[in-house]
């Protein structure tokens, strides 16, 4: 289900993480209009806003319906791959760039957040940043083979209730791929969140 707010773009709500990615494709055919990204034709919308109830991995819908190459790729460079590649129709970079589980690893990011939240539970600086200093540097080397996370930052929330401590992630993105990598990108936030969870 999707509904667009005058002025505020469109908001997206899920019961999981297959439904709301199937949501987004179908406000993205609906609505989208055809842009330029870096010289690449794309259909695009402003300001999307995804809201998912309940993160459940695996998630049926995108073992149905997701292009099950494209999500491992998206997986092994959270999890486990020192560099990112890019699998676009229209590639926009060479293979090399620092991989999120690059970045995670180097910064202790993970380490971190886990930390944080077992120390303060309420606090609100349990925060993931994925772009560092260094990748303005290389984009201005090269602006037509240049990569920049598409995810900038994950905050991980611990909300308290009667019955304990619910944890809430909330992840921003420049921009998100819906048709190859958005799938792909929501599950392993996903996954990240229940591994933190899980350790917290």
């Amino acid at each position: 289900m999707y509904k667009n707010i005058e002025s505020f773009g469109y908001h997206i709500l899920g019961d999981s993480i297959g439904d709301a990615w199937i949501s987004l494709l179908r406000c993205l055919i609906d609505n989208g209009e055809n842009s330029s990204d870096e010289k690449r034709g794309r259909i695009a919308l402003q300001n999307v806003r995804i809201k998912i109830n309940k993160f459940e991995v695996p998630d049926t819908i995108l073992d149905k319906y997701g292009d099950k190459e494209k999500i491992d790729s998206i997986i092994y460079m959270t999890f486990s791959g020192e560099e990112m590649y890019d699998f676009d129709i229209v590639p926009s970079f060479t293979p090399g760039p620092k991989s999120y589980y690059s970045r995670l690893r180097e910064g202790k990011m993970v380490e971190y957040i886990i930390d944080r939240l077992s120390k303060i539970p309420e606090s609100k600086k349990a925060v993931i940043s994925f772009i560092n200093w260094k990748d303005y540097e290389l984009v201005m080397a090269d602006h037509f083979d240049d990569y920049l996370p598409c995810i900038c930052t994950i905050q991980f929330r611990l909300i308290k209730s009667d019955i304990g401590w619910n944890m809430t992630t909330v992840m921003c993105a420049r921009s998100l791929d819906g048709f190859q990598k958005g799938n792909g990108n929501l599950l392993t936030v996903a996954m990240l969140s229940q591994k933190v969870a899980k350790q917290i």
